[in-house]
């Protein structure tokens, strides 16, 4: 190659490509290798990867109740019901860069190398700049998937947003009572639909719900409390069961064990629970192992008190360090502890931002770990197929013209095909 070693690496760098940039399979499990979440809910899934100019997902909100008892010779009154809806999500666009000067490349050339030499050079600097790129990037996505949703639907549900959606747009702990179960609904007023469904209208499109209480033992059955609701149709107490945090677990296991029948099971999806996980944050997973050694006269080792892969039912307790900090609680007003945890239609939506564990900051309602029962078959990151880590050309800015600039962009979004088959486990009092 010709040229100084400042040209010879731009051109080294737009004509070669690291081996995990090659598809999302490959830096997907390098992401699982790292208990990445965005990689795991992508990983064996080929419809994650998809094209088109928005993604879409069919469901079966209802079955149209047709089913009846006849008389011979009866007139019937036949029906066609339309039963399916579709959720959508436009793609959102995600960008992050290399970038290199010219001195840094000549200092590291050096004078009198030769050909293989200085490819070797080249190699590890090149190696070091696509490092922290994918790092970078990779931790994006992985934080993307906690942004609040609060305030953001014209960000998340709108055409013209550039934030995609998150967790807690689909699964969220507020809600209202559907069918004589409390479910999540929407995040805030400004959330009519979510993903083009409003969950208002279309029962099934809500999250499932069970309480705990920290005042509570572990092991604590249903206790009725009402509490004054910080929702966009909640304007007096609502009355609703809350549950010692085990039990609390073992309601919410019932509640998301879809089974299909034993007959034409062809027409019904096997929603196993292999999929599921529970995530929350550190405190979470402290609390659930304190609450695991709180119900046992003996530890399973006489000699190891960590309980360090806890699990319900064979469901593993997965740590996501985001929820350590993310601000997706409701903050009191006055931050006044209140008895029974109230929503205060006076603070409007206001988030608590203590970082270092924000769910049990003073000013928190409701203060505690949330857990979020996830189902991987029905949560899923998509890619665009020809838009996934695509690195572009190497630019310079007029401004700059000894730094070089080498895009990679990413086409994705956040979409649950089901919310009724994801729920979260959330604390009430204060206290």
């Amino acid at each position: 190659m010709a040229g100084t070693p400042a040209d010879k690496f731009r051109d080294f760098m737009e004509a070669t490509g690291p081996a995990y940039l090659t598809g999302p399979e490959t830096i997907i499990n390098e992401a699982v290798e790292k208990r990445y979440l965005w990689g795991d809910l992508v990983k064996g899934k080929e419809r994650a990867i998809q094209g088109g100019t928005e993604v879409r997902e069919t469901l079966m909100t209802s079955d149209g109740a047709t089913f009846q008892y006849y008389q011979p010779n009866e007139t019937f009154s036949w029906q066609n019901p339309q039963v399916l809806d579709t959720v959508s999500a436009d793609w959102r666009f995600a960008v992050d860069h290399l970038a290199w000067t010219d001195h840094e490349v000549e200092l590291n050339a050096g004078d009198g190398l030769t050909k293989d030499a200085l490819k070797v050079a080249y190699k590890r600097l090149k190696r070091a700049k696509e490092q922290r790129m994918v790092t970078s990037l990779t931790n994006g996505l992985e934080a993307s998937l906690w942004t609040s949703p609060w305030n953001a639907t014209s960000e998340m549900e709108s055409a013209s947003g550039k934030i995609p959606f998150s967790i807690p747009c689909f699964i969220t702990e507020n809600g209202a009572t559907h069918e004589a179960e409390w479910r999540g609904q929407q995040i805030d007023a400004a959330w009519t639909t979510i993903a083009g469904i409003d969950p208002g209208v279309e029962a099934k499109w809500n999250n499932q719900i069970t309480f705990y209480s920290r005042d509570l033992g572990a092991n604590a059955t249903a206790t009725s409390q009402s509490y004054e609701e910080y929702h966009i149709d909640e304007s007096s107490e609502t009355t609703h069961n809350v549950y010692g945090l085990i039990t609390a677990f073992d309601e919410m296991f019932l509640k998301l064990d879809y089974r299909p029948p034993s007959t034409n099971a062809e027409y019904f999806e096997n929603a196993s629970m292999n999929q599921q996980k529970i995530v929350c944050s550190r405190r979470g997973v402290n609390e659930y192992k304190r609450a695991l050694r709180d119900q046992n006269d003996r530890l399973v080792s006489m000699q190891d008190a960590a309980y360090s892969a806890p699990a319900y039912s064979g469901i593993p307790l997965t740590y996501a360090s985001a929820l350590d900090t993310a601000e997706l609680y409701n903050k009191d007003a006055d931050a006044v502890a209140d008895t029974l945890s109230g929503r205060n239609t006076d603070s409007g939506i206001a988030m608590v931002t203590t970082s270092g564990g924000s769910e049990f900051a003073d000013a928190t309602i409701d203060k505690g770990a949330r857990y979020y029962w996830i189902n991987g078959a029905y949560l899923t990151p998509f890619v665009h197929s020809r838009r996934y880590m695509v690195k572009h050309d190497v630019m310079r800015h007029p401004n700059q013209p000894f730094t070089n600039i080498q895009p990679t962009d990413t086409w994705w979004n956040l979409l649950a095909s089901s919310r009724l088959r994801h729920g979260i486990v959330s604390p009430r009092r204060t206290s």
